[in-house]
């Protein structure tokens, strides 16, 4: 039995399987994932041993209030003790079925230290809880950053989720069956909700956010744009309220604090039931490597916001267009991309579907190129074309 780890300092080590917490006796860290803080808790650190995502998880049977307490709540930090940021958090697994136990999921890469925090607002009694690891690579980390949710996988191994409000209800990945034909329509998607069946409304502050993005390759003067499709799922109960940031931190302050975002009640801005396409132009944080987050919030007894196919694409500058004059058409019916520059030769294309798959890759020498693409189905798509030494991404749509 492992107890009495009362401070970040003293943390005990806890290692892929089970771990028994002894009685909470420890003090709360200085930086709270959540807006209380509890009279009870111990202290554990976590190293990942592989690249994916990492569970902790307490929803275990022998957790059932008898042979161990049946009440946790779970913080996640990264950084040092004297400096910890708030990475992930889980309070109460299921609500509904009165389940107060935690769980929570995180991207992880080998080496990457994390410490946890165990606290309980009401009684001090021991549990037990399990670490699980999972293999898994995200598909970019640079333009063009593509994310449609079509793998669940993605969403935990590549994006931090973090239940602000703690009423463990978060971020997750859905695939409706809108034709009701009884099978789903294969368009997975982000969803959070502010109502839910059997529990009634809720109120969310349930953040998404991306793995690093490098944009070191570009510069200010590129067009850098993020896009997205947005809706609430049902038209009528669709006003929900979300904002997009991007910064240069991964945490709450971080984006709040940043001048690059977008808000909306996107049932009252045509996404009552439908898609909406949205962009964001982050051209100032070009140069650096970024985060972009979600945030479902300011919301209540409305539905499901849903989020998909968020990319970050660069187009040319004003500049770059007068140096180069390059021009690119896309003609569906034969799969052809013709590219034209009237100065620089065309030296390479890389072309990805939007989950960030390379369907082609081509060496080109020409400044009038064709590029004969697969039989790709309909969708949008995303690819970089060398000139040179400029890489420059676009985006067409089949």
């Amino acid at each position: 039995m492992v107890n009495a780890q009362s401070s970040c300092t003293t943390a005990l080590p806890a290692t892929v399987g089970l771990t028994t917490v002894g009685t909470l006796t420890g003090t709360l860290s200085p930086t709270s994932c959540f807006s209380s803080t509890a009279d009870y808790g111990n202290w554990y650190s976590y190293t990942a041993t592989i690249d994916g995502y990492a569970t902790i998880s307490s929803d275990l049977a022998q957790n059932d209030g008898t042979t161990y307490s049946d009440d946790t709540r779970l913080s996640i930090y990264t950084g040092t003790c004297g400096t910890l940021t708030c990475y992930a958090t889980n309070d109460d697994v299921d609500l509904d079925n009165f389940n107060y136990l935690s769980t929570v999921s995180f991207p992880i890469s080998a080496g990457d230290v994390f410490y946890i925090l165990w606290d309980d607002n009401w009684n001090g009694d021991g549990f037990q809880f399990e670490i699980t690891e999972t293999s898994f690579t995200c598909p970019n980390e640079s333009i063009p950053f593509t994310h449609d949710f079509t793998d669940p996988n993605a969403l935990i191994a590549c994006w931090v989720q973090m239940d602000s409000d703690g009423d463990g209800n978060g971020w997750y990945s859905v695939d409706y069956d809108q034709d009701e034909d009884g099978t789903p329509d294969g368009n997975p998607c982000a969803a959070s909700a502010s109502y839910v069946n059997n529990v009634g409304a809720l109120t969310p502050d349930n953040w998404l956010i991306s793995i690093p993005v490098d944009l070191t390759a570009y510069s200010t003067s590129d067009n850098v744009q993020l896009t997205w499709k947005a809706r609430g799922i049902d038209a009528s109960w669709a006003d929900e309220n979300y904002t997009v940031y991007a910064a240069t931190g991964n945490t709450p302050a971080d984006f709040t604090a940043s001048a690059v975002s977008f808000n909306e009640i996107v049932g009252q801005n045509g996404g009552a039931g439908v898609y909406v396409d949205r962009t964001l132009d982050i051209s100032s944080l070009a140069g650096q490597n970024i985060y972009i987050a979600f945030r479902h919030h300011n919301s209540t007894d409305q539905y499901v916001l849903n989020i998909d196919d968020v990319a970050i694409t660069t187009s040319l500058s004003t500049e770059d267009f007068s140096a180069n004059m390059f021009d690119y058409i896309y003609t569906a019916h034969n799969n052809q991309l013709t590219l034209k520059s009237s100065n620089n030769s065309f030296t390479h294309i890389d072309v990805y579907n939007v989950s960030g798959q390379q369907i082609l890759t081509k060496e080109l020498n020409n400044t009038e190129e064709l590029v004969s693409l697969p039989n790709i189905a309909k969708g949008v798509y995303v690819a970089k074309v060398a000139m040179g030494n400029t890489i420059k991404t676009i985006k067409f749509t089949k």
